[in-house]
């Protein structure tokens, strides 16, 4: 027996696994900014492309979904609750390392010990550099210029004297001058 494949007409429907595809929404090519240089251009054509392929994947896993049995729905469900407590314990991780690199770039330093980490994650457990850059850029802002300055602090801590003052002498200096004689 010969199989023989055609194609559906236009007044038939179509029925069957093929009838679920998902075909992109939007075929709209993306136009970037006329200003933008040629690496922005690629920028916001890298980002309209990626944008797009997160909508067809989601719309992909949702007839996936769809047509799981229980079972497979149970343990689809159990998998990703095992992905997102491994990502939440890694993404902390990634989280404080991407607010290091931005705090350095921005000649900062941030300590992250009190910081709520999980705040900094986007909703698939990565580090969202965009939240992070934000409060960055808020910190620059509030942070002093220039190097601290503290005013010169008189009669603390030890200094050389170069007359017989022996108030600000140490005990060894004290000693050799009261061996010598010239202190009595």
């Amino acid at each position: 027996m010969e199989k023989i494949m055609t194609a559906p007409s236009d007044n038939i429907p179509a029925t069957g696994p093929a009838s679920n595809t998902a075909e992109p929404t939007d075929t709209t090519p993306v136009t970037p900014p006329a200003s933008a240089s040629g690496e922005e251009k690629w920028k916001a054509l890298s980002r309209a492309n990626e944008a797009k392929w997160k909508a067809a994947t989601k719309e992909l896993d949702e007839l996936k979904k769809a047509q799981m049995t229980d079972q497979e729905k149970a343990l689809e469900s159990a998998r990703e609750e095992a992905r997102k407590a491994a990502l939440s314990e890694v993404g902390t991780k990634l989280a404080k390392a991407e607010i290091r690199v931005q705090a350095s770039k921005a000649g900062l330093n941030v300590p992250t010990d009190y910081l709520d980490l999980n705040r900094f994650l986007s909703e698939d457990g990565e580090a969202d550099t965009e939240k992070v850059k934000a409060f960055v850029a808020s910190l620059a802002q509030n942070a002093p210029k220039g190097p601290a300055s503290f005013p010169e602090l008189e009669g603390v801590g030890h200094h050389k004297s170069t007359k017989n003052d022996i108030t600000s002498m140490d005990p060894t200096e004290l000693a050799d001058l009261i061996a010598n004689g010239t202190f009595i």
